[in-house]
């Protein structure tokens, strides 16, 4: 069984050594924690994706329901195209977007709108495309001889590849396998594997993550999926009756929710 899009964990993350009569179950608990994990805290996705809002304008801007923010493709209000502000520039006219925090959880942004735009501050309708998702972007690093980089990863495990450029910028061609010069190819964990040819340029990765607290609270709240499955509708037991045994059975385990509520988008869906 293949993972889903929406996993937050890898079966690897579970299993050292597959076991092919029980990973197809393990990989169905993984993905169905995963998408109850989502629907809890309100995200369709953490992963970087497009979306497109219609809201309407208020006075201090537009809140965006996806964060963090890394692309605003385009803007329009009241059906006119909106270019983004350009500091020191003069210009009155356009929008910016609130600054991403650095690591995670983030938090929402703010679309602002500059003083000179005259539909800017209430009463107007504004579409939004841009692109939201954990990401690390431009990250540096030096093809080695072999040609094999291992993404650094800071705040949490590789999950979608957003592409590679070289030092000016130039876009490289992502292959299956056996790059050539200017290609390259990367696993589902990390690792870019370069042409021989292309030892000693500097490249620069984009990459999709999953925050590794919430991650692991994916873990745990599966394992803990797992343990239920022995004993499922037990709350307790008595042992020789000396000894009595207790387990609390809850929606969303204690010890996940405090994790999921960082992580919570409080913006409704428009």
């Amino acid at each position: 069984m293949a993972p889903n899009p929406s996993d937050l964990v890898r079966l690897a993350d579970l299993r050292a050594v597959p076991d092919p009569d029980t990973d197809p179950a393990l990989q169905r608990l993984i993905t169905a924690v995963s998408r109850t994990i989502l629907s809890a805290i309100n995200r369709p996705s953490i992963l970087p994706r497009s979306y497109t809002e219609t809201r309407e304008v208020g006075r201090n801007g537009l809140l965006l329901r996806a964060y963090p923010v890394t692309r605003v493709d385009a803007v329009e209000v009241a059906g006119v195209s909106v270019r983004p502000l350009v500091p020191g520039s003069g210009l009155l006219a356009g929008y910016e977007i609130d600054p991403a925090d650095e690591a995670p959880p983030g938090r929402p942004q703010m679309l602002r709108f500059g003083t000179g735009t005259p539909f800017g501050f209430g009463g107007a309708w504004a579409t939004v495309t841009y692109t939201a998702g954990y990401q690390v972007t431009a990250e540096a690093a030096l093809v080695p001889p072999d040609g094999a980089v291992v993404a650094f990863q800071p705040y949490g495990a590789w999950a979608s590849d957003g592409g590679v450029t070289d030092a000016g910028g130039s876009a490289l061609t992502r292959v299956a396998s056996a790059p050539a010069a200017g290609q390259y190819a990367v696993d589902g964990a990390g690792g870019y594997t370069f042409a021989a040819a292309d030892a000693g340029r500097p490249v620069a990765l984009t990459y999709g993550y999953v925050p590794a607290d919430l991650a692991n609270a994916a873990r745990e709240w599966i394992l803990e999926r797992q343990a239920y499955a022995e004993r499922v509708g037990l709350q307790s037991k008595s042992l020789g009756g000396q000894e009595t045994v207790s387990y609390r059975i809850a929606a969303v385990p204690d010890f996940v929710r405090p994790v999921l509520q960082q992580y919570a988008s409080v913006v409704p869906p428009c």
